[in-house]
């Protein structure tokens, strides 16, 4: 039955498939529009598809292995058997441009024939029946999107689908010989796009709006003498937002942008960027005429948030793949109990404690980041990269990291640059289905010089977000490594000797006043356990020149400075003003504190679990 494209045209619409070119009646499609088919009641239905359709020939190989009741039949609408079959229930005229159904004399076509196969399938597929609940336009209108991009998404093959010996009996049109294929196709050529409603462009255009102004003022915030501008924005863009606060909420704004992603300046900022990404839209698509965004504007849009994408995957995975981001767990870290940890500080311990892991996870960060700079392989830098933040963001939910809002959007984001994807991908790997290649435009300077320029631009834009970070991260490891705050002799475990508060002794102070232990980290920071048991972790920094322990808390507006003294390497003295009291400490080193969550290793021969 090799059916050639085109060989049996009765319109020029017959070609285009399965859109809505084509009307059967103006009525309900699924009423009997003429005599009944000769064929019996019990009678396999007969399913006409466009036989040089990719998805069409995709999904009635879908059919045929999961029809084993063999309740349906098959033809290509190309055929000389789907115009007899089409005559004989009475459609004439223009043959449909649509999947069709014919089911002992009734027609069913678009939503209505997918339903209608499916509930002929029986359990499990006969439940997708119940979309018909869902107004028919409705599904119509998603039905023939898909039919509308299915050339595009999936291509065309040249012959219709020809079925094994077996199979042969289920196809009508199975002993037809192939017509002769005309030399020229004077069918009308397909359009390249379809031409969206007035909604869906002004949506398009929110969107890609929203994303714009939610990425600014990349990339000049990379770009050194360009500082005075991006301050200047970002303050003006502050103060927008704290004015719109005030007045559309009554909310004062005390807290500006700040370690925490998921302040309520973060969330209000949101509100004024739909607002303005909506007044934004409106504006262009009255420009543009209500038209729908063209592919050139698409494709810029596109590039630019995959550079910033790829700055921000970058950035974080130079971070993991030098484990900086989530430090080694060091004595101020392994002094706190359970108790005392937040669900960030143990996701950050977990993190921190396998530098090999979180070395893992920045290397995928990084390649995802890496990937998605080329065209050629942004597809795939996009789908890493929504794998990646689908893992940070579910991270940042269930363990309260203050980083939701922006990680879901840089999760929007990848899905963004991947959806023009999705139906291809679909096809491919959910029903093995042959997909179309995307054409790349040429590039879009033509004069050598320019091209040159933009190669050097694009350079510059690779080192400064790619491998300048790299460098950064080397320089911060240097400094704050395990073995390199180790070096430090005030780094360790630490037994409180002595203890005074105000002058009173610390055998009479009450257990929440008393320090017992503390744990103090080379790398910058430190705990103190109470008698109580209650752990505070800090920034304690460690100047020996001067002879300075500072501590630096949220809570605390200024540092508190004491005195610091080290006479010898199992000793300090520590003097100076904590939490309102002027405190006296003698500390003593305990050298049997060993941990086991660093110093456990790695063993590959467990004959028991270690689960403590």
């Amino acid at each position: 039955m090799r059916v050639a494209p085109g060989a049996l045209r009765s319109s020029p619409g017959e070609r285009r498939g399965c859109t809505e070119a084509a009307e059967i009646h103006p009525g309900d499609p699924t009423r009997r529009l003429g005599p009944s088919m000769t064929q019996a009641p019990q009678a396999p239905a007969l399913v006409l598809f466009d036989g040089v359709c990719n998805l069409c020939n995709g999904a009635v190989q879908w059919l045929l292995a999961r029809d084993r009741r063999e309740r349906l039949s098959f033809a290509s609408l190309q055929s000389q058997a789907a115009r007899r079959a089409l005559d004989a229930a009475g459609v004439t005229g223009t043959l449909p441009d649509s999947i069709v159904l014919v089911e002992n004399g009734r027609v069913f076509t678009r939503s209505d024939a997918v339903l209608r196969i499916a509930a002929l399938l029986g359990l499990p597929w006969s439940l997708a029946s119940v979309a018909r609940i869902l107004p028919r336009p409705l599904r119509d209108t998603v039905y023939a999107w898909i039919a509308s991009h299915r050339y595009a998404w999936f291509g065309k093959r040249e012959a219709c689908l020809v079925p094994t010996p077996a199979l042969r009996r289920r196809f009508l049109d199975a002993g037809e010989p192939p017509p002769p294929r005309p030399l020229h196709d004077d069918a009308p050529a397909e359009p390249a796009t379809r031409t969206n409603s007035l909604a869906s462009a002004v949506a398009l255009r929110f969107v890609l709006a929203y994303f714009l102004l939610y990425n600014l003022p990349f990339p000049l915030d990379y770009v050194p003498f360009l500082a005075p501008l991006t301050d200047g924005y970002m303050d003006a863009r502050q103060a927008l937002v704290s004015s719109f606060a005030s007045s559309a909420f009554g909310v004062e704004i005390t807290v500006l942008p700040n370690g925490s992603g998921d302040t309520t300046y973060n969330y209000i900022e949101l509100v004024v960027f739909a607002l303005v990404a909506l007044l934004a839209a409106g504006a262009w698509t009255a420009l543009a005429r209500g038209a729908e965004v063209g592919a050139l504007a698409r494709d810029r849009i596109a590039a630019y948030l995959r550079y910033a994408l790829a700055a921000t995957l970058l950035s974080y995975g130079w971070s993991k793949l030098i484990p900086v981001q989530m430090p080694f767990p060091g004595p101020d870290r392994l002094l706190s109990s359970y108790f005392d940890s937040s669900p960030m500080g143990l996701l950050w311990t977990f993190m921190g404690a396998s530098p090999a892991y979180q070395m893992f996870t920045g290397l995928v960060e990084v390649v995802a980041g890496a990937l998605l700079l080329w065209r050629r392989t942004a597809l795939l830098g996009a789908l890493t990269s929504c794998a990646v933040f689908l893992n940070v963001a579910a991270l940042n939910f269930f363990y309260d990291v203050p980083v939701k809002l922006y990680s879901s959007h840089l999760l929007a984001t990848s899905v963004l640059l991947a959806a023009p994807h999705l139906p291809r991908l679909a096809g491919l790997l959910l029903f093995n289905l042959p997909v179309a290649p995307v054409e790349l435009d040429p590039h879009p300077f033509r004069r050598r010089w320019v091209r040159a320029l933009h190669r050097v631009a694009q350079g510059a834009f690779v080192f400064v977000v790619g491998v300048q970070p790299l460098f950064e991260n080397l320089a911060w490891f240097e400094r704050t490594h395990p073995a390199a705050a180790q070096e430090k002799p005030w780094h360790g475990y630490w037994s409180v000797e002595r203890f005074e508060r105000d002058g009173v002794d610390g055998s009479q102070l009450e257990p929440a006043q008393r320090w017992m232990r503390v744990g103090l980290n080379g790398a910058g920071s430190g705990a103190v356990q109470r008698a109580d048991g209650r752990v505070r972790r800090q920034r304690m920094e460690v100047d020996s020149d001067k002879g300075l322990l500072s501590i630096r808390r949220a809570d605390v507006p200024a540092p508190m400075e004491l005195r610091f003294a080290q006479p010898d390497a199992d000793r300090i003295e520590l003097e100076g003003d904590y939490d309102g009291a002027r405190i006296r400490v003698t500390l003593r080193r305990e050298e049997q504190a060993q941990p086991l969550l660093t110093t456990r290793g790695f063993h590959w021969i467990n004959e028991y679990p270690l689960n403590r």
